[in-house]
């Protein structure tokens, strides 16, 4: 295998590696289903977070006909990203279904959106999931699923409902289509924007992450010949941490072999 070829990959990977930290740094998705939602340490709270040397109650995100806001416990403190601290703020949720992000000692939390629905989504950043997650390893480099396709633009985008972890459909889009073949069988793919792609094959659940995996196309400014290389592909997010929001791949996504290259469900020690 080309050396060139090889460092570009490791390097993907690398820096996959790295992007992992925010995902590590989740320590809690909860779903804002009463009007008044407390998060802390104690149990008498809404939300409980078991955080050695937290706060019993930081404070509470409370939903009202005037919409959304954060209450801050008295003698907490609590800020901005900007760092101005706070006691009360209304939380507007942006065109993306996010709220601002407000911090308190090592933790932030925010308020998202998915399928309609709101949750608290609280990161730690000395979750001790950081340090003790190594990686996952990977299928030895396969040419066999380098493989030389056709991509094509769809006239419109594609909006389509997909599983997803929490146990809800979402919305996702799709702006075209990768055509390939594998021992003689055409197959395709539905591409999503800025070339995303999700896949289910038969390795998923046995030495592959049930949930599909992910991985991004390089795509040509018109439709054409594109490289699909499968080796990229790497775990979601949500294969190694439960406070994920991870889409799944649709049915026209799954396909009819095993891709025995790209990251696997097995972690590295």
């Amino acid at each position: 295998m080309d050396v060139a070829y090889v460092n570009t990959l490791n390097i993907n990977r690398e820096i996959r590696a790295e992007n992992r930290v925010k995902y590590l740094e989740l320590t809690g998705l909860f779903k804002l289903d009463s009007t008044t939602n407390t998060f802390g340490k104690d149990a008498s709270n809404k939300f409980v977070l078991n955080i050695e040397n937290l706060a019993t109650t930081i404070g509470s995100i409370d939903l009202s006909k005037d919409g959304l806001a954060f209450y801050a416990t008295k003698g907490i403190k609590v800020t901005t990203e900007g760092g101005e601290e706070i006691d009360t703020l209304n939380l507007g949720i942006d065109a993306y279904g996010n709220s601002v992000q407000l911090f308190h000692k090592q933790l932030k939390w925010q308020v998202i959106t998915r399928s309609g629905v709101l949750y608290l989504r609280v990161w730690d950043l000395k979750n001790l999931a950081i340090q003790a997650f190594k990686g996952f390893k990977s299928y030895d480099i396969n040419s066999e699923f380098i493989i030389e396709a056709d991509f094509k633009y769809f006239e419109t985008m594609h909006l389509e409902s997909v599983a997803s972890k929490l146990g809800v459909p979402d919305v996702t889009d799709f702006i075209g289509q990768v055509r390939f073949s594998y021992k003689g069988v055409p197959y395709s793919l539905d591409v999503g924007s800025e070339g995303f792609v999700m896949v289910g094959d038969l390795t998923s659940g046995e030495t592959t992450y049930g949930g599909g995996r992910y991985m991004y196309l390089e795509l040509p400014e018109t439709n054409g010949a594109i490289t699909l290389d499968f080796n990229y592909l790497f775990n979601p997010p949500c294969a190694y941490s439960e406070f994920t929001t991870c889409l799944y791949p649709p049915r026209q996504n799954q396909l009819a072999f095993g891709v025995k290259a790209g990251e696997l469900l097995e972690q590295a020690l």
